[in-house]
């Protein structure tokens, strides 16, 4: 088996693992009954705990800067504090929104931001090819299918609250773009989790809706379960990106969606119509040919791959120049957030 193929089938199963998270939080927040705020709290401070002894050790090699000036040793906490803001206020609206909507429509919304990233770009002064709008456009057409137009026929508010989310998973794309080359990449992440975490569990006691002991130690395995998924994720995408170009990888983790519908109609008896199913596909293959034009290997220094898979290929031209000019790919980091794609 070749190295290639080994990181497809691995990439396969983390996808696999993925889409398993989407139910099983599901049935935590709405079987079981816990708040979101709480057990995303729960979640995300336990991810911080998880990562706190690399993160107290930091990297041994110091992160580049631009200019070739003295490193800033506390940028790490400061980009933290920015781009964990963004990363918590997308992790509560996905959480409360999986309350109302399903599983399979939560994964294949929350990939979206695949196509966002590129037409965010458009404020930095860049344009968008056509791909990318034909992206958008199977993408947008994709989502009223989604909606089941011959059920319940338009968006819930969980559908929405999910669609906002992908929009700020996108910005947390692109701030960690902009930040992961300068910063210890795990202290960067650590500081992200924990904002998140207090965030959210500091609205649960705000609003006294934390979990009584039962139901905390019922939702552990979950919890401990989005963690080895959140660990293992990073490993096994890193690795994958040592033989896999950045935009396959990126598209191979669409499927979570595809494996989150499945799960839900095995364990929640969740409903995914014909036409449900062709949108679906049909957000898949927006994400796909946003993609297009950028196929080209950006490799880094120090033999680092690009980390953020849409971040490096956003199929963008500069006004006028007719030549696609990629976004600043991530060195180091997990590559489109584990814990934005699951949530």
């Amino acid at each position: 088996m070749t190295p290639r193929t080994k990181s497809a089938l691995l990439l396969l199963a983390l996808t696999m693992v993925w889409g398993l998270t989407f139910p099983m939080n599901r049935w935590g927040l709405t079987t079981v009954g816990m708040d979101p705020f709480a057990f995303g709290g729960i979640r995300f401070l336990l991810a911080a705990v998880a990562f706190l002894p690399l993160a107290i050790r930091g990297s041994r090699r110091l992160p580049e800067t631009p200019g070739g000036g003295p490193p800033d040793r506390f940028l790490w906490l400061k980009a933290g504090l920015a781009t964990g803001s963004v990363l918590a206020i997308y992790g509560i609206l996905q959480y409360v929104g999986l309350v109302y909507t399903t599983s399979g429509k939560s994964g294949f919304i929350s990939g979206l931001y695949v196509v966002i990233v590129p037409l965010m770009a458009m404020f930095a002064g860049r344009r968008p090819g056509l791909p990318v709008w034909g992206g958008l456009c199977l993408a947008v057409i994709g989502l009223w299918l989604l909606s089941n137009p011959g059920g319940e026929g338009t968006f819930n508010v969980g559908d929405v609250l999910t669609l906002v989310s992908a929009v700020f998973t996108a910005v947390h794309v692109i701030l960690t773009a902009s930040f992961a080359n300068r910063v210890d990449s795990v202290r960067f992440v650590t500081v992200q989790l924990a904002l998140t975490g207090f965030a959210s569990l500091g609205i649960a006691v705000f609003t006294g809706n934390l979990p009584s002991a039962p139901a905390f130690w019922g939702l552990l395995p979950i919890c401990m379960f989005g963690i080895i998924s959140l660990a293992g994720g990073i490993l096994i995408q890193t690795s994958a990106q040592k033989h896999m170009r950045s935009y396959e990888v990126a598209l191979m983790l669409q499927l979570q969606g595809a494996f989150a519908a499945l799960f839900g109609m095995i364990f929640l008896k969740e409903i995914m119509t014909l036409a449900m199913w062709g949108g679906a596909v049909l957000v898949v293959a927006g994400a796909a040919l946003s993609q297009k034009t950028s196929r080209k290997r950006v490799d880094l220094p120090h033999g680092q791959s690009s980390g953020v898979p849409v971040a490096d290929k956003l199929s963008l031209e500069k006004p006028g120049s007719g030549e696609p000019s990629p976004e600043k790919p991530v060195a180091g980091e997990p590559g489109p957030e584990p814990w934005a794609l699951s949530p």
